[in-house]
């Protein structure tokens, strides 16, 4: 799996210090302005009550959103009900477990380690994906939002992240980038890009390409005479048995009609001329 950098999000201009962040019961009896009761780390008071910790829990429990808060050393110290549901791990499973080792996928362990050590001990949050694995072995691209809380001192103490599992939006973004290069009818690459993948193959530095260009005589008085499905199964047929003649690693496009390229990269001149009678 492709190893993906973090993206730092900077604090905006003229914004405040990150608060500090401090230990303390939720809900605890502090006085706050005009003797109102609640701590005055806990945000907004209402009622001059604290926002009590039955209603967060509920919300960590209600949530679709993935909510995991990890120690300074990345250890999991809270894993939502979604976090449950996604990956079939219980928090229990995983609580004081590295979250590198307990669920992100072999290929990036290493380096969700160090950005989560990284994040961490950085004054503002970021942005990440990650690939996370489930009890049946399924994978799962998630967008991550991770929050660094400082201690009393500003050092890394706690890091709360929030994601959405991005999978099935990610897939259908790669069909439909497949869809935009790919001919329908035969799967073959389109005009767009087979003109993609010859400008890379003319490159400065490349072993340069051989070409094969093909047109299909007689086509038209199939499609004239056994109707223009017969005319798609013709083209099917031609796209399937040129794949089977063509060496791996070459590229089958049609930019349309009856007209066939086999793209041949790193090709020498015999081998072209050896390729061109298979086809």
């Amino acid at each position: 799996m492709e190893e993906r950098a973090a993206l730092r999000r900077e604090d905006p201009v003229d914004s405040p210090p990150p608060r500090p962040f401090v230990t303390h019961p939720v809900g605890a009896d502090a006085a706050g302005p005009g003797g109102a009761r609640g701590c005055e780390h806990c945000g907004r008071y209402a009622g001059g009550d604290a926002l009590d910790a039955d209603v967060v829990r509920a919300v960590l429990r209600n949530t679709t959103a993935l909510v995991c808060i990890l120690d300074a050393e990345g250890r999991i110290e809270l894993f939502n009900r979604a976090c449950e549901e996604l990956t079939g791990f219980t928090a229990d499973e995983v609580v004081g477990r590295g979250v590198w080792e307990a669920l992100v996928v072999l290929p990036e362990q290493h380096r969700a380690r160090s950005d989560i050590e990284e994040m961490a001990a950085g004054p503002a949050g970021a942005v990440a994906e990650g690939t996370w694995r489930d009890r049946w072995g399924r994978t799962h691209l998630i967008a991550w939002h991770n929050t660094p809380l400082p201690d009393r001192d500003g050092g890394p103490h706690r890091m709360v992240c929030v994601g959405v599992d991005i999978t099935e939006q990610r897939r259908a973004e790669l069909r439909l980038h497949e869809l935009a290069r790919t001919d329908v009818l035969t799967g073959a690459l389109n005009r767009r890009a087979l003109f993609e993948r010859l400008r890379t193959a003319l490159e400065p530095g490349s072993d340069g390409c051989g070409l094969l260009y093909c047109d299909l005589d007689g086509f038209k008085t199939v499609n004239d005479e056994l109707g223009h499905v017969a005319g798609d199964q013709l083209l099917t047929e031609v796209a399937r048995r040129v794949r089977e003649a063509v060496r791996p690693g070459d590229l089958l496009a049609r930019p349309g009609g009856d007209e066939f390229v086999v793209l041949c990269p790193g090709v020498t001149p015999a081998e072209l001329d050896e390729l061109a009678g298979r086809v």
